[in-house]
């Protein structure tokens, strides 16, 4: 219950990092190897060029409300695998899904690795 409240929290912080174009808080939700895969034509990313692509587009992007809607979580070892929903409000509503590995560490939940869908 417990990891399931601070893993509930992180996953708020990180999709609110997305809104008002600060990313406020998102790099602490950001495992230092983490891997970013967005949809083409952009590339994978690892380590601190994923977290300055994150950021980059955390603040060039002009959303006034980000959500994750988990629709699986799984234990994989020490991680924890999510699947669901992102939705984003820029003036329309957008949707994707997401894939995000989790790790726990002593600043709280991470992510390892992130990969979404194109918005529609």
């Amino acid at each position: 219950q417990v990891v399931g409240e601070r893993l509930h929290r992180a996953r708020i912080a990180l999709a609110a990092s997305f809104v008002g174009g600060q990313a406020a808080g998102l790099r602490e939700r950001l495992h230092d190897e983490m891997i970013v895969q967005p949809p083409e034509p952009d590339s994978a990313l690892r380590g601190s060029a994923a977290a300055a692509y994150l950021e980059r587009l955390a603040r060039t992007t002009e959303v006034r409300h980000s959500e994750l809607l988990p629709r699986a979580v799984t234990e994989e070892g020490e991680f924890l695998l999510e699947r669901g929903t992102w939705l984003l409000e820029s003036g329309q509503l957008y949707r994707s899904r997401y894939t995000i590995r989790w790790r726990e560490s002593p600043s709280g939940w991470q992510v390892v690795l992130w990969r979404w869908t194109l918005f529609r």
